[in-house]
């Protein structure tokens, strides 16, 4: 277990998220049903667990599990392979909805050293409790969250056309290439703004 991280002056905040991955019509022993509380939608299929850089949107890692296995529970695994890794002392900071607020994960953020800046449940809903900590941090997270639902669309973020977790674990390991390929392409031709639209970036100057 690590005890400390260095503090480089680069540094970056990561958000955790759940890209739904839904699988194509018929049997799939390894599919689960699974539920979609903002869109209160059941389906048959996987979930992704995302981990990505709030600055750029570049993903760092993910995990593909079976669509009934709650967020929360793939929090402390991904972000731990990610301090063992490279990438360890450019982490700051964590964001992520309710979903991942437990008290398991707050006290893993602790030990690591990684600020918590997970929506609580008192931060939530229409009326929150504490309303200027929420708006702080759902102001970093609506941001990413706009980009996704436009990735979503654009990109084909949503959907699979193969069935068996490890095929499902290639095919969005292809995606997130090509989507970090593109914003590393964005990013030396100066237009990190076009990073999330292909037309923008590869067709127009």
């Amino acid at each position: 277990m690590r005890t400390a991280l260095r503090r480089p002056k680069i540094q970056t905040s990561i958000f955790f998220s759940g890209v739904f991955r839904k699988s194509p019509p018929g049997p799939d022993p390894d599919a689960r049903i699974g539920y979609c509380a903002s869109k209160k939608l059941a389906y048959v299929g996987y979930k992704c667990h995302l981990v990505n850089s709030t600055e750029d949107m570049t993903v760092l890692d993910f995990s593909v599990t079976p669509a009934n296995i709650h967020d929360s529970k793939m929090f402390s695994p991904l972000l731990s392979s990610l301090l063992s890794s490279s990438l360890s002392d450019l982490v700051k900071e964590a964001y992520g909805d309710n979903a991942y607020d437990t008290n398991r994960n707050r006290e893993f953020c602790n030990r690591e050293g990684v600020k918590v800046s997970l929506h609580s449940k008192e931060e939530t809903g229409k009326h929150p409790n504490n309303p200027r900590s929420a708006k702080k941090k759902s102001k970093k997270r609506s941001k990413i969250e706009t980009l996704y639902g436009i990735a979503h669309e654009n990109l084909g973020f949503g959907a699979v056309r193969v069935r068996g977790r490890w095929r499902v674990v290639i095919d969005t390991s292809i995606v997130f290439t090509g989507w970090n390929l593109g914003i590393l392409y964005s990013f030396y031709t100066n237009r990190l703004e076009d990073r999330i639209s292909l037309k923008r970036l590869l067709y127009k100057n």
